[in-house]
């Protein structure tokens, strides 16, 4: 049980994450944490120097806002220039309807880019960001200084496990008898080595259109910068041959891992929703989403997108309330109105708890809000003004929808569109995800498993040394702990020469189902708010993407080898759609990639918004009557996520929920809000060779890198 400490207390930085994040938090014994301030100390100006350029080449100047999402800025600016251009209403693009609208190649191009940066991402957080707090590295920098080791499930940390230097794991162990990992601790290692390799495929994959990656010159407004006379069927199949190896990590590392964290670390986890949805880092409980990946091939009104947008709020319980908008009507009726469910509406930016000042020209543009002080629409705001000596404690800004804070992100697009519902099983879940996770099982004579074709059997014998699984082969034998089946392989040696080969014949066999404390695991956890909830949502997430991107997957569920162990569909996705739209080289306008349109000779005002891997991310952008910039406002995923409180903002006095005191905050703030802070110390050898003793904030930077926080996005 943690010993909270009292007082207050500064992590800062927050590691492994993009930019400089510190977090002050108020403690006590009783409570762990009871306030919290997120900082970004820096401002960058680019909002400022963009002024006055041609509108087009916003594109590539906000791509270096960040080197880890220019790509979503990219795409996000570019449906803003599309806006002020006069080739849509505002918010996404669609397919080429009428007057409005691009190209569908050129949605189809801009969509797969999109979506490569979106695995590359979401990979690169959990295994290279996120999990190294949950899981001891060797022995050796970077890994080193760790955690107080009592902050690690055992199976997570270095000693005993691996090749042992120093009474330290330094690099992962293969067992001799079975030729897989030795244990869990060392397939994590070896699984986040193997990321690396995949986190650069997705970048090639993404080149082939992108022209290149992370920083694109493929987005334009209007389409995108290919020759409409280019057949791209070749680099379409280079494509799919990619991003199917990168799929089949997603599906049989990634996701499995990322849900045995939950095993690990249950009390990061949603508990199965237990009373007040109990779980560190909870947060808000209030979520929103633009929506993102229109559908290339629908020219209608009814076109829908892949991540849909639209709010929910679940601080009530049960299923909470709100609304969705995932078709281009839809956007229509809510984001695009002036109604209760219209961005110009509801959204404004408060700058009381940042270090900015109202410019003079911005004056009549801020006013008093519910609940807001110094707030404004990012629309009518000209100019960034930086005030370092501002009544506040960070260069974030607060975006409020209706007066109030949402979270962004994985997370909240689950709960938005319906995936996460409260005390609903994911392997019950209704809409996209709910039959796709249930790929992950399979049913034998001897009942209901997981799938061993959709797991890679380096996760799956670690996880059954670890007495975290069991296997069950129909027919012979149910239940079969470590023990069991080394002796069951012993015993029968017309399964191979050598107990590596029997043990791959029976993982391989069409009756073979992984069962026991993961099976239950997967198969019975429930969505619901959590750190682990957001680790897991992102998994997900790129599991369902990816098959959008290069067609639907179908696991073999009879007898299987490492190249049939998932089949992929040839038809539906968006690769076989831009090969569709691809043929003979043409200008006719079905395979064209950019549409002219008359520059409009009068100022204009709009914006564009999308889903980053992080969250939603809108630009707002105004210009003169040359199409010249005169604004152009950023409001960011971690401008949502890491925004500072808004008015009072209490501690909190009591065990429990706490909704009252975490109102105010941002989601970081909030999620922090109510977790422990431990008395645990950490001590480790310095490079000068002295005896260091640390404070750890282990669990401030686990609930903090859940979000994946990107502070130079967030102080552009």
């Amino acid at each position: 049980m943690a010993t909270n400490r009292n007082g207050t207390f500064e992590v800062d930085p927050v590691s492994r994450i993009e930019g400089h994040l510190g977090v002050k938090v108020t403690t006590t014994t009783a409570l762990g944490i009871t306030n919290a301030k997120a900082h970004g100390n820096l401002w960058r100006g680019f909002e400022n120097f963009l002024l006055g350029r041609n509108v087009n080449d916003a594109i590539t100047f906000v791509q270096r806002i960040c080197g880890v999402c220019p790509v979503p800025h990219g795409m996000t600016s570019t449906y803003a220039v599309d806006k002020v251009l006069g080739y849509s209403d505002g918010h996404i693009t669609f397919a080429t309807s009428g007057t409005k609208g691009v190209p569908p190649k050129a949605v189809s191009i801009r969509n797969l880019v999109l979506g490569a940066e979106f695995l590359m991402s979401s990979i690169t957080h959990f295994y290279h960001l996120a999990a190294p707090s949950y899981i001891q590295g060797p022995c050796i920098p970077p890994w080193t200084p760790y955690f107080n080791s009592s902050y690690y499930n055992p199976e997570m940390v270095s000693l005993g496990h691996g090749v042992q230097v120093g009474g330290q794991g330094v690099v992962p162990l293969i067992d001799p008898t079975t030729g897989f990992s030795s244990d869990l601790w060392s397939t994590v290692i070896r699984s986040y080595v193997t990321a690396l390799r995949i986190r650069r495929l997705t970048f090639e994959a993404g080149a082939l259109f992108a022209g290149r990656m992370p920083m694109t010159s493929v987005y334009v407004g209007g389409g995108v910068t290919f020759a409409g006379t280019e057949d791209l069927t070749d680099r379409a199949n280079k494509f799919k041959a990619i991003i199917e190896e990168v799929g089949l990590f997603i599906i049989q590392d990634y996701v499995p891992i990322v849900l045995a964290l939950g095993v690990l670390y249950p009390e990061y986890d949603n508990l199965h929703n237990g009373v007040g949805r109990l779980g560190y880092g909870s947060g808000l409980g209030r979520y929103l989403a633009w929506g993102a990946f229109p559908d290339p091939d629908n020219t209608t009104i009814n076109a829908p997108l892949t991540i849909v947008g639209g709010i929910r709020d679940i601080t009530g319980g049960g299923a909470g309330v709100g609304w969705t908008a995932g078709t281009k009507g839809e956007i229509a009726s809510t984001f695009l109105t002036a109604g209760a469910s219209g961005v110009v509406t509801n959204l404004k930016e408060d700058i009381s708890n940042s270090y900015y000042a109202v410019a003079t020209a911005d004056t009549g543009a801020y006013a008093s809000g519910v609940g807001l002080t110094n707030a404004a629409y990012p629309g009518a705001v000209t100019r960034t003004k930086p005030d370092r000596n501002a009544a506040g404690y960070t260069y974030m800004k607060a975006p409020r929808w209706n007066g109030k804070s949402y979270e962004v992100g994985p997370m909240a697009r689950m709960f938005v569109s319906g995936l996460f519902v409260d005390n609903q099983a994911l392997s019950n879940a209704t809409g996209a995800i709910g039959p796709h996770y249930l790929k992950y099982t399979k049913t034998t004579s001897d009942g209901l498993g997981l799938n061993p074709a959709m797991i890679n059997p380096d996760i799956a014998v670690p996880l059954l040394k670890a007495g975290l699984a069991t296997i069950s082969v129909a027919g012979v034998a149910a239940g079969l702990d470590y023990t069991a089946v080394v002796n069951y392989l012993i015993a029968n040696p017309g399964l191979g020469t050598t107990i590596h080969d029997r043990l791959v014949n029976v993982y391989t066999m069409a009756g073979t189902t992984i069962t026991g404390a993961i099976r239950d695991w997967v198969v019975a956890v429930k969505a619901g708010a959590s750190t682990m909830d957001r680790l897991r949502a992102r998994g997900l997430e790129s599991y369902y993407l990816v098959q959008q991107m290069v067609g639907v997957i179908t696991p073999n569920t009879g007898a299987w080898t490492p190249s049939t162990a998932v089949a992929w569909a040839g038809t539906g996705s968006w690769i076989s759609k831009l090969k569709a739209q691809t043929g003979s080289p043409s200008l006719d306008t079905s395979i064209s990639t950019w549409r002219n349109v008359t520059v409009p000779t009068t100022p204009q005002q709009g914006w564009g918004g999308t889903e980053a891997p992080r969250g939603a991310l809108m630009h707002q952008v105004s210009t003169d009557k040359t199409a010249k910039i005169t604004a152009y406002q950023c409001i960011v995923p971690t401008t949502w996520n890491g925004s500072p409180a808004v008015g009072s903002a209490p501690d909190i006095t009591s065990a429990g929920t706490n909704q009252a005191a975490k109102d105010p905050h941002g989601a970081i703030e909030a999620a922090i809000m109510g977790c422990p802070f431990d008395t645990a110390q950490s001590t480790f050898t310095s490079q000068a060779g002295g005896t260091v003793t640390t404070e750890s904030g282990v669990e401030v930077l686990r609930v903090a890198q859940s979000f994946d926080p990107c502070i130079a996005c967030a102080i552009h």
